[in-house]
């Protein structure tokens, strides 16, 4: 057995302690007067999702824009604290009188899916990519 990295312990075969930690990058846009883009990239779940909220709800509150778009399409992982998130958003979204819009990312089976066993597409209109839902 060889010895595991300075300050990291083996666990089997399995990885190492400690975890890395998963992180997103949230970047805020306004592609076209009175729309205004959250845009989350990496992997979300309960840390991250508090971030989507929070973002979200600040989003709303200071642009005030007549239609919100959550962009997806760079996400890697939704688990449900991400989906809580974007409930939690459209919730917020319709609070402040703002269409909630959502984008998946054209095949991005980590959003498609979840979304869609959860009914969240009957809740809010998700998009492919951006283009199309500006277009809307």
């Amino acid at each position: 057995m060889t010895s595991a990295e300075p300050g990291r312990r083996r666990l089997g075969h399995t990885g190492s302690w400690p975890e890395p930690h998963s992180r997103v990058s949230l970047r805020e846009h306004t592609p076209a007067p009175g729309v205004t883009v959250l845009e989350v990239i990496g992997d979300v779940d309960l840390a991250e999702a508090e971030a989507i909220r929070a973002r979200m709800s600040e989003m709303l509150h200071q642009t005030r824009p007549a239609r919100a778009l959550l962009d997806l399409s760079g996400v890697g992982f939704l688990g449900s604290h991400g989906l809580t998130a974007v409930v939690r958003s459209s919730r917020a979204a319709g609070e402040a009188g703002v269409r909630l819009d959502g984008v998946t990312g054209p095949g991005n089976r980590a959003v498609i899916r979840p979304v869609r066993m959860t009914g969240l597409d009957q809740v809010i209109t998700w998009y492919p990519d951006l283009d199309t839902a500006l277009g809307a």
